[in-house]
């Protein structure tokens, strides 16, 4: 029995219990290490996150959001005063275009009164033909009164092209103003209307997003401290390594105490082997308890990854009922009013041009009816004088008196026309000057609109693509989180692979040690010795309370000492 047992304790610093207990700490030493590493590209991965997400949230930034969406939203109200603005501008060449039209009826009445004036000089020219002694002065008379006819017609039909081109340019400008009102303006209240609406789909998108940021980035410093929690905890590892290693070393020193005889020397043994084996239990112990807690942790950190993968449903148009579509509406409305505010440049610089344009053209005109005017005046005083002329030469004279006077009568007549043409004139001049005023105005009202409208659209733009491309960052930082806590929680399975085998090592020790305690009266000595040598390597609380009840029932006289104070931490713990 005595030999069994010595033969057996021979073999504890050999295989299987000295490989086993190698290979439980180099499984210790490599799990932990690479458990350790993933859990650090975890808090890594997760301050980048976070880092991430304070730059998402100084991108969402309230006041900016908030003002550069209420630019929008003015810049669209704006548009609402476009269609008012070009109805009062199209009524003004509307005007025009009907002083225009009565203007042609006065050139009309003109050219009527001329040809009378004619017929008159003529039949005075024949009537005088038959008078002698009017013969000679009054076919002078005659000359000159055509002279005066011609000279009218030729300023008529001047006025007559002037006025026509005049008319063709108002007639255009129509045509294009009820176009614009037909074909652009139309939009603006769908528009004005689609660009608010976007607006505020801008700030309730933009707030949703802000809203998630805050939460996952809250929740992704929580993860952080429970991460780094776990990985302070994993300090179980390297503590089980040590009491390994101290069983290790307790094993050494025992196969190396001299002096003493097989039977004493193996009874020394089973008393350190059995002490050695109740030290690996208490380690497995404490390590399956510790183990257990940092799986309970890691599992807990499960829940906050799937919340962390909010951010991908974000990025991907999962998290709201549009995803990132109004953009493009906005940017959609934005090009038709900025077609529509280009329409309305083209018009009001057209305008501009326009009414100046008239108003010179009608200036123009008046001085061709106070041209007529001065005619008119002529052969009225020379119907006068051709009276005058009459009287002298007396009854054979009397048949021109009565032609003079209705030459003098019908030149009346175009004092009358020429009124109505200066009226309509005046009338259009006032038109065209507040039509280039309109012009002038809108002009800048108009490139002002269309400026806000791009600047208020780019920013927003800016802001939403900046937004996308961090969401997109953010949801694939968020998966690398999620994937590294996986592979951690993983990698942190040590119970079935380490605990089993520290239990087995413990198991073969307890069974080398045998059922029944060695008799050590007579080794006491050595004894004492080499368990004060044992102690000084102790570092844990646990490894000193297992070998002081060992050291107790026996009355050995010397206590264990560790050789550095145990830290606080590991009092409390272990």
């Amino acid at each position: 029995m005595q030999a069994a047992i010595l033969n057996r304790l021979e073999r504890v610093s050999e295989e299987p219990t000295a490989h086993g207990l190698e290979s439980a700490r180099r499984a210790i030493e490599g799990r932990f290490l690479a458990a350790g590493e993933v859990l650090a590209q975890a808090i890594e991965g997760v301050g980048g996150l976070i880092q991430s997400l304070e730059g998402l949230a100084a991108t969402l930034e309230p006041t900016t959001v908030a003002t550069t969406t209420q630019q929008l939203r003015q810049a669209a109200g704006g548009l609402t005063a476009l269609p008012e603005r070009q109805a009062t501008r199209r009524g003004l060449v509307e005007q025009m275009r009907a002083c225009g039209h009565d203007l042609t009826g006065c050139i009309s009445d003109m050219r009527r009164t001329l040809a009378y004036l004619q017929t008159y000089a003529i039949n005075i020219k024949i009537t005088a033909g038959g008078i002698t002694a009017a013969r000679s002065e009054f076919a002078v008379f005659t000359q000159e009164v055509q002279d005066r006819i011609e000279r009218g017609r030729g300023e008529l039909n001047a006025f007559d092209d002037s006025l026509a081109t005049l008319c063709a340019e108002l007639a255009a400008a129509l045509t294009q103003e009820e176009d614009l009102a037909g074909n652009g303006l139309e939009l603006i209240p769908a528009v004005s209307d689609g660009l608010t609406a976007c607006a505020q789909e801008i700030v309730d998108h933009h707030g949703r997003i802000a809203a998630a940021a805050e939460h996952v980035s809250g929740l992704a410093r929580q993860v952080q401290k429970k991460v780094a929690g776990v990985l302070a905890a994993m300090q179980i590892g390297d503590i089980t390594r040590q009491r390994i290693e101290h069983v290790q070393q307790a094993l050494e020193m025992t196969d190396a105490v001299e002096g003493l005889s097989a039977d004493a020397h193996a009874r020394l043994r089973r008393f350190i082997v059995r002490m050695l084996a109740d030290q690996l239990v208490a380690t497995g112990a404490d390590f399956a308890q510790n183990v257990a807690k940092i799986g309970v942790n890691m599992a807990g950190l499960a829940e906050d990854a799937t919340e962390i993968l909010r951010l991908r449903d974000l990025a991907f148009g999962r998290g709201g009922p549009d995803g990132g579509s109004f953009l493009g509406r906005m940017e959609a409305y934005v090009s038709q009013a900025l077609e529509i505010v280009e329409r309305l440049t083209h018009s009001d610089a057209a305008a501009l041009k326009l009414g100046q344009s008239a108003a010179s053209a009608a200036t123009e005109l008046t001085a061709k009816v106070v041209n007529l005017q001065s005619i008119k005046t002529d052969v009225q005083q020379m119907a006068l004088n051709a009276t005058l002329k009459c009287s002298r030469i007396g009854d054979p004279g009397k048949p021109l008196a009565v032609i003079a006077v209705e030459l003098r009568l019908h030149a009346g007549h175009m004092e009358t026309s020429s009124h109505e043409a200066l009226g309509a004139l005046e009338a259009m001049v006032g038109e065209a000057s507040r039509l280039a005023q309109a012009g002038s105005g809108a002009e800048d009202v108009t490139a002002a609109a269309g400026a806000a409208l791009s600047e208020a659209c780019a920013k927003l733009s800016s802001i939403g693509a900046a937004v996308e491309t961090d969401l997109v960052g953010l949801a694939r930082q968020g998966e690398a989180v999620v994937e590294s806590l996986r592979r951690a929680e993983t990698g942190l399975d040590f119970e079935r692979e380490i605990g089993a085998i520290i239990q087995s090592q413990a198991a073969a020790l307890t069974d080398l040690a045998g059922e029944d305690a060695p008799w050590i009266d007579d080794i006491r000595e050595p004894l004492t010795r080499l368990l004060a040598e044992i102690g000084k390597r102790y570092t844990m609380v646990s490894e000193r309370e297992v070998q002081r009840r060992y050291v107790e029932p026996w009355n050995l006289e010397a206590r264990p000492e560790a050789a550095e104070p145990a830290p606080a931490d590991d009092d409390v713990l272990f």
